[in-house]
């Protein structure tokens, strides 16, 4: 089990064409040799990063027809080594229509026969499968588990540490992906930004403009996810959530705590909009320097507006 070889756990989990075999005729089984390095070097590695390992380029992963007869048909043999036999089913999500052809073995599986189903968003399963789950709920990680796993993993200053802790929100596999990157101090970037933007400093905006700007793609995706969670610390500052209010940096806390008195609610959430929104230009290759100065354009009349 440790090497994820035992005959009688079954893995099936999205997939795409493999060489020259017909997308339709290719299953879980043709990539279990690259499953289980994936798994065993990252546990909590998400699509993204199974695609990667499946050199999937751009290609939709998904779990076909016969995968969901090659499921039927192992479950219903004799087990080998074991009474039970278990099924784990990863990203349930990507089962599209074809997971009903799977109710009759989920509503009365064989016996000591046992099925888990691994999701990440319960909204894109099928109604007629979720419907006959038991729903088990997986917490995301305490900010403090996080801290002792990267601590434990990578050479990081504290600041840095806080940094993944505060942009992962929970997530293991964000945190591990910020830590394997070289981390940019979007703190101090951040708060720049929108303290030119509330003086309105043209030339100062420019300058924190072309900062921005230069960052890489997946950079600027996190700058502006970490201005989503500065938001959210100045609402908790600005409500007194009182444990959330000890888990922000201290050297981010008087800035916030400065903020709070500019930021209310309706600024906070057009703010919100103007950040997710970035979020979705930087998807779209957009000239960075235009948008980010549009934005800045915004924000300071949002900022300044009583």
């Amino acid at each position: 089990m440790e090497k994820l070889i035992h005959p009688d756990v079954h893995f099936a989990f999205p997939v795409v064409k493999k060489g020259t075999t017909a997308r339709a005729d290719t299953t879980s089984d043709d990539f279990l040799k690259e499953w289980r390095v994936f798994l065993l070097n990252n546990p909590y590695g998400g699509i993204s990063e199974w695609l990667i390992a499946m050199d999937a380029n751009a290609t939709q992963p998904n779990i076909n027809v016969k995968e969901c007869n090659e499921i039927i048909r192992k479950l219903n043999m004799m087990s080998f080594e074991s009474e039970k036999k278990v099924l784990i089913l990863w990203l349930p999500e990507y089962l599209g229509q074809e997971g009903n052809r799977l109710l009759k073995l989920i509503e009365e599986p064989t016996e000591n026969t046992y099925i888990f189903f691994v999701a990440e968003n319960q909204d894109a399963i099928l109604q007629t499968v979720l419907s006959r789950c038991q729903l088990t709920r997986v917490p995301p990680f305490e900010p403090f588990e996080i801290a002792d796993a990267i601590s434990s993993k990578f050479d990081l200053t504290k600041d840095e540490i806080d940094q993944i802790v505060t942009l992962s929100n929970g997530n293991m596999n964000a945190a591990i992906g910020l830590a394997k990157n070289e981390m940019t101090d979007y703190s101090n970037i951040m708060i720049e930004w929108l303290r030119t933007n509330y003086k309105s400093d043209f030339v100062e905006i420019s300058k924190a403009v072309n900062t921005i700007a230069s960052l890489s793609k997946d950079n600027l995706i996190q700058f502006f996810e970490f201005g989503l969670h500065f938001l959210r610390q100045i609402l908790m500052i600005k409500f007194y959530d009182k444990d959330q209010i000890e888990q922000i940096p201290t050297k981010d806390l008087e800035t916030i705590k400065k903020m709070s008195a500019i930021v209310d609610v309706e600024k906070a959430a057009i703010l919100t909009d103007i950040f997710n929104e970035a979020i979705d230009g930087v998807n779209r290759n957009m000239n960075m320097k235009i948008l980010l100065f549009a934005d800045s354009l915004r924000i300071s009349d949002i900022l300044r507006k009583k």
